[in-house]
């Protein structure tokens, strides 16, 4: 589809055309990218267009979530981090998934139904998707909105990201974005560039 390119947002296209995705393609993209670098101060970003991902401080602030127009909250963290209950007295809807930001967590059976909850959300409004930072978990499952609902390849999503936001998903967690990748394009659902 072309699209981070066509809109500017990538600017050497060449260097993802033809290839599958491979993890130290991931890590390169993360490591090379200009953008954003953690200061610590910022904690939530918009990285696409109704999608902030965040850490669990902005998920906790109900009043700051609601200022922001938030309507939809995705738990990366659900179990260690649950405030759902404050979310339903204000309207919010919630969306928790029980993950460990650990390599060999599968996180990928979570891909489809947090993309499912992500794309119902930026129609009826915005969607926080958080973990602990918002670093690991949280982006990881927006890649994969991104990946089945804008058909973005896993580098177009991560590039896209990483130019909003400073992220680094575990080794574990990019892998499972090049087999999903792999899963979609070979499902017709998703085209290489």
């Amino acid at each position: 589809m072309n699209s981070l390119y066509r809109h500017g947002w990538i600017k050497d296209y060449s260097a993802f055309c033809g290839q599958t995705c491979s993890v130290p393609q991931l890590c390169t993209i993360l490591e090379g990218l200009p953008g954003p670098l953690w200061d610590g101060w910022y904690n939530c970003s918009e990285v696409f267009r109704n999608v902030l991902v965040g850490d669990e401080s902005i998920a906790q602030d109900v009043s700051k979530l609601k200022s922001l127009g938030v309507t939809h909250v995705l738990n990366a963290a659900h179990g260690a981090i649950d405030v759902s209950k404050e979310y339903e007295k204000v309207g919010i809807e919630y969306l928790g998934v029980p993950a460990d930001d650990v390599p060999t967590y599968n996180l990928k059976q979570h891909f489809e139904p947090a993309a499912a909850f992500i794309n119902t959300a930026v129609k009826k409004g915005k969607v926080l998707v958080h973990c602990h930072v918002g670093y690991s978990r949280s982006p990881t499952l927006v890649a994969a909105y991104l990946m089945l609902y804008q058909e973005l390849t896993a580098q177009e999503s991560i590039t896209l990201i990483r130019g909003k936001r400073f992220i680094g998903p575990n080794d574990g967690f990019l892998r499972q974005l090049c087999e999903f990748n792999d899963q979609l394009v070979e499902e017709g659902r998703l085209e290489l560039p």
